[in-house]
């Protein structure tokens, strides 16, 4: 899951401590919205696709190392392309 390697991400670089954190400031909804997601198998909700990915493309456009910042911006960019195909 893609949320998954965002989780990651964010956690390798020191971003987010825990899955509430990640839930509540990059998800957008309750501290336990992405463990939710991991145990049902649930899709996220468009909401927080955007959500995520819109935070994702301000930590590249801050970021000052230029693998952070690629790495963010790969991150947003297949987050926005999910979030995308759920519109169609």
């Amino acid at each position: 899951m893609i949320l998954d390697d965002v989780f990651q991400f964010l956690h390798d670089t020191g971003s987010v401590r825990n899955h509430a954190i990640f839930s509540t400031d990059y998800l957008g909804h309750s501290p336990r919205y992405y463990d939710y997601l991991r145990c049902s198998r649930a899709r996220p909700s468009l909401r927080s696709l955007l959500k995520l990915a819109m935070r994702l493309h301000d930590l590249a456009q801050a970021a000052s190392c230029p693998d952070e910042k690629d790495a963010a911006a790969l991150l947003a960019h297949r987050v926005m392309t999910r979030a995308l195909t759920r519109c169609r």
